[in-house]
């Protein structure tokens, strides 16, 4: 039977720290460094845990200010650059001590021109993240704001704006923004000082194919290039964007990993002929890359954390669907000519698995979308492939079905 999804509309968050995003300066972190304010993980509370600068809290919180001013943080994007469409701002156990008002602002300056590289020299000492415990002199905060105020024209992506309390039923706070403006640094302001637990900017990755892919050699499948997550047979512990983060991947959550197929057998039996599990239970995701390629010549495919749960084995198959294209080379039923790309291949614990181009069964076709197939289940860190952008994808409008494919 065949299947279609629609063009997925689900956004990224740009300041996913798991995916590259970083704080480069923030004005003070006395109770607790700005770092946490993007990470992936859900913020946790240890009543009783205290050190020596007091309660020790997971996200950014400043002292009391007792000088002029307001306090701000600096944070560049995971990827090269995006546009922000929702906000999510979490003040998770920050009760007494929350940021009353928040604004953000947001700015396009290419990586390699950004004036900002000095700010974590002045401020971190060159150290990876902040510092608990420490203040910017009123020098150093000085230079930061000449540095943003030199960078260029910032935008609003939200104006001064009320947070309330960190108790359970006030604690998320969720705003919509009107920007269409490409960005690839904001600017988080707490008016006075405070604290934020958790700082979430749901967009999507900005690509001109022209300027940033065409006859380039790259990594397709990867966020920072335009692949994107489309579709899945199961997500229960991690979706398939995480395959295409840019960075490593941190643990087990930082995955796409599936649940245990109920419907497994209750002994295991290998095909004597092939030596594989047989089986016909499987879980497959769908990607977009961020460009046509008429060649794929590399894939890696990476368990990296999986040990007790990676899946027996893969394949991975490839399809050519452009809407603007006359030939969208599928057939009737709106069902995909799926052909292979990797054909069933055993794969093993925490390990890179790397595919050359004399491995796999490609044929020079134009290939647009991947299905990666994983038997029976389980979880993988991270999907790489390569090739040369030749083509740009165009985006379907959502309410546009889009084929898949047959379950096997």
């Amino acid at each position: 039977m065949s299947t279609t999804f629609t063009s997925s509309n689900t956004k990224l968050n740009l300041v996913d720290a798991s995916a590259g995003a970083r704080v480069l300066f923030a004005t003070d972190e006395f109770f607790a460094v700005a770092d946490n304010v993007i990470q992936p993980t859900e913020p946790t509370f240890d009543p009783n845990l205290y050190d020596e600068y007091g309660k020790v809290m997971d996200g950014w919180e400043s002292r009391r200010r007792r000088t002029e001013g307001h306090d701000w943080c600096l944070i560049q994007l995971a990827y090269r650059k995006g546009t922000i469409a929702e906000i999510e701002v979490d003040t998770a156990y920050f009760t007494g001590n929350h940021a009353p008002h928040i604004s953000i602002q947001g700015i396009e300056i290419p990586t390699h021109d950004h004036p900002f590289h000095s700010l974590t020299e002045l401020f971190r000492n060159n150290r990876k993240g902040g510092v608990k415990g420490t203040c910017a002199t009123e020098s150093t905060i000085q230079t930061a704001e000449d540095a943003c105020r030199s960078a260029g024209t910032w935008v609003e992506i939200l104006p001064m704006t009320k947070l309330q309390p960190g108790y359970l039923e006030t604690r998320r706070h969720h705003f919509s923004s009107s920007s269409t403006t490409p960005i690839t640094y904001v600017r988080l302001n707490i008016y006075p000082d405070g604290g934020v637990a958790r700082l979430k900017l749901w967009g999507n990755v900005s690509i001109d194919f022209a300027k940033d892919l065409k006859d380039k050699y790259l990594d397709l499948a990867c966020a920072s290039n335009g692949g994107k997550g489309i579709e899945c047979s199961n997500q229960h512990y991690g979706g398939p964007d995480n395959l295409l983060k840019p960075t490593e991947g941190v643990d087990m959550r930082d995955g796409w990993e599936t649940a245990r197929h109920p419907n497994r057998p209750s002994i295991i039996r290998k095909d004597p002929s092939t030596g594989l599990v047989q089986t016909q239970l499987m879980d497959w995701c769908i990607i977009r890359l961020g460009a046509v390629t008429d060649h794929i010549d590399k894939l890696i495919i990476d368990t990296s954390h999986f040990k007790g749960n990676y899946p027996e084995s893969c394949i991975v198959e490839g399809c050519y669907y452009n809407p603007s294209s006359s030939n969208d080379n599928y057939g009737s039923n709106n069902d995909v000519k799926w052909f292979p790309i990797l054909n069933r291949t055993r794969l093993t614990a925490h390990t890179h698995h790397i595919y050359e181009q004399q491995q796999l069964a490609v044929d020079n076709r134009k290939v647009s979308h991947l299905r990666l197939s994983i038997f029976p289940d389980g979880g993988i860190s991270r999907l790489r492939v390569f090739g040369n952008a030749v083509e740009a994808i165009q985006k379907c409008s959502t309410k546009k079905k889009v084929p898949t494919r047959s379950h096997l």
